[in-house]
């Protein structure tokens, strides 16, 4: 979901460049879909079939950006790279965290205790969607570790690890007979290490998918996607579709979405408020659950329509308050 900042891209090649335009606007896809995960995430009451179907879907989204930074993190001095982006992530984690932490507690008390600032770094506590900036931030790190000093297997290998341990403790847990385990399977190198390895093999290997091909395999992962959520839900395993956020399917479904992104064709072109809004990708995810949560206050959330107008309500209003504090230079840099 974060750009990764232009000052530690390296030139990309013209094959690289020209597909910009494409990954910029799949940004701003996966946005709208995570604003529709949380949309319905605690409403929907009269609908929760399609609220469950709608968060389901939307769930391409976060592997989607994890699969965007690996393939623009720097082949070149991949560690130094990692451990500047991971600097460069910091501010916006710790200033959106405390500005969730005041608006929803008003009041910092709670960050006394040393067990709550350890909770604050790895899940973002009131802003519980910032867990994806420090989990981006250990996952870049460590494939970049890894893959530059044991090769692709090494790194290949750790990374389905993870993620296994992240399906075995997740929604395979109550299958399994396992017990609850004492980490969220969405944080650190769990969910994200294998989407950046993915992604970061393409870079590697200048794939370059065919449109067809690639929205094929999108709709097949996503019937996919659905299925084995529901087979889950069926057999009792998870009780509520619409907050799982890793199945074995999304591992294809995340990866087509960035299939898809790169198979755009060149001569696309976004215009040049959209193009902006994509390079403010980050903005937009650290500041909408606040626009959601107050759209939910104003006019609820008790059906669906009503959950789909907060999402439109919170997508407009994020867009509106990343522009206007990408004029500001002091708040820049919380927002790319």
């Amino acid at each position: 979901m974060a750009s990764t900042p232009s000052a530690v891209l390296p030139a990309a090649p013209p094959e690289v460049a020209s597909r910009r335009a494409g990954v910029d606007l799949m940004r701003l896809v996966a946005f709208v879909a995570v604003v529709l995960i949380h949309a319905v995430a605690d409403g929907a009451n009269d609908a929760a079939t399609a609220a469950d179907t709608i968060a389901v879907l939307a769930r391409f989204a976060v592997p989607f950006f994890f699969v965007a930074f690996g393939y623009f993190l720097s082949p070149r001095a991949p560690a130094r790279t990692a451990m500047r982006l991971l600097v460069r992530l910091a501010p916006p984690f710790f200033v959106w965290a405390l500005v969730y932490i005041l608006y929803f507690k008003g009041s910092l008390a709670e960050l006394r205790s040393p067990a709550m600032l350890v909770r604050l770094l790895v899940t973002g506590l009131d802003g519980q969607h910032l867990w994806f900036l420090p989990a981006l931030g250990v996952a870049g790190v460590l494939f970049a570790l890894v893959r530059s000093r044991f090769g692709w297997s090494a790194v290949l290998a750790l990374a389905l690890l993870f993620y296994a341990l992240a399906l075995a403790f997740g929604p395979y847990r109550g299958w399994l007979g396992l017990p609850r385990p004492p980490f969220n399977t969405r944080n650190g190198p769990f969910f994200g290490l294998l989407f950046i390895t993915a992604g970061a093999w393409m870079r590697a290997r200048d794939l370059r998918p065919a449109l067809a091909s690639a929205l094929a395999l999108f709709a097949l992962a996503a019937a996919l996607q659905l299925g084995e959520v529901a087979a889950l839900h069926a057999q009792g395993t998870i009780p509520f579709p619409r907050f799982t956020d890793d199945t074995v399917m999304t591992i294809p479904y995340g990866i087509a979405a960035f299939l898809v992104a790169l198979a755009l064709p060149p001569t696309l072109h976004l215009p040049p408020l959209l193009a902006q809004l994509a390079r403010l990708s980050l903005g937009l995810y650290v500041v909408h659950l606040l626009f959601l949560d107050l759209a939910a206050r104003l006019i609820g959330r008790a059906t669906l329509a009503v959950c789909l107008v907060d999402a439109l309500l919170a997508v407009i209003a994020s867009a509106l308050c990343v522009l206007a504090l990408d004029r500001l230079p002091f708040t820049q840099r919380l927002i790319r």
